[in-house]
């Protein structure tokens, strides 16, 4: 059976649009530092480039939650909603930010 790609990507962001809103709404408000927006950290502790986001958060203030990338549950949730379990990955009020970026975190928290 053959399948247009167009669909399935449209599907697949969709889907992570949804996942990302979800994942959202259950994390805890964030402080002062980002404009009641909530912002979820997809985290590994071994990770240098994780290590530098929260060291980021954490300068500016702003209150986040963790979930832990190495566990089995949310590497699955990764790959369901990302496609992957690249790290660190930050949802800032729905919005993703992959990697380290300071001034988008920033902008998104402004």
């Amino acid at each position: 059976m053959r399948t247009n790609i167009s669909v399935v990507g449209r599907a697949r962001l969709i889907a992570l649009g949804v996942a990302a809103a979800l994942f959202c709404l259950s994390a805890a408000p964030a402080a002062a530092g980002c404009s009641s927006k909530p912002v979820v950290l997809y985290n590994a502790s071994w990770c240098p480039y994780c290590r530098q986001v929260r060291a980021i958060l954490a300068h500016n203030h702003i209150r986040y939650s963790i979930r832990d990338a190495t566990t089995a549950k949310v590497q699955a949730e990764m790959i369901r909603c990302f496609g992957d379990t690249a790290v660190p990955r930050t949802l800032i009020g729905g919005v993703l930010v992959n990697g380290v970026d300071e001034a988008r975190i920033k902008r998104l928290c402004r």
